[in-house]
């Protein structure tokens, strides 16, 4: 069972790959640019390696983003987590927000209804970080 680390690791990974396709850039690319080894980013975005803080603002400035964006999106923090929506939501009209927070009280509710256990159901959604 990889550790809390591992795990932090992973999803800052994760994150990490997701800017850097929605940037149009290549692993090569990117490793060019920050000059790393094409090896080093995979390991980065794979989490085996952990990006020092100085590396994440590379990204963020290779990504325009902040470098709060690796910190915030794969946090289970509730916290971040409306942070991160808020982020997502403030680039919407008015009636799509809308029209998520109501799918999203849908959800909640029959959630709720279901009495899923919240640890069950975050030890799953950890599960898919290790892919």
């Amino acid at each position: 069972m990889p550790t809390k680390e591992e795990l932090v690791n992973k999803k800052i990974g994760k994150t990490i790959a997701k800017k850097r396709k929605i940037a149009g850039f290549s692993q090569e690319e990117v490793a060019e640019h920050l000059g790393l080894g094409n090896e080093a980013v995979s390991r980065i975005e794979r989490g085996v390696v952990a990006p020092s803080v100085y590396r994440l603002y590379e990204f963020a400035d290779m990504f325009e983003c902040g470098i709060e964006t690796f910190l915030i999106e794969g946090s289970r923090r509730p916290t971040d987590q409306v942070e991160y929506m808020t982020q997502l939501l403030s680039k919407l009209s008015s009636a799509d927000r809308q029209l998520i927070i109501a799918t999203m009280e849908r959800f909640a509710k029959r959630l709720a209804r279901k009495g899923v256990n919240n640890t069950q159901r975050e030890e799953s959604d950890d599960s898919q970080f290790l892919l």
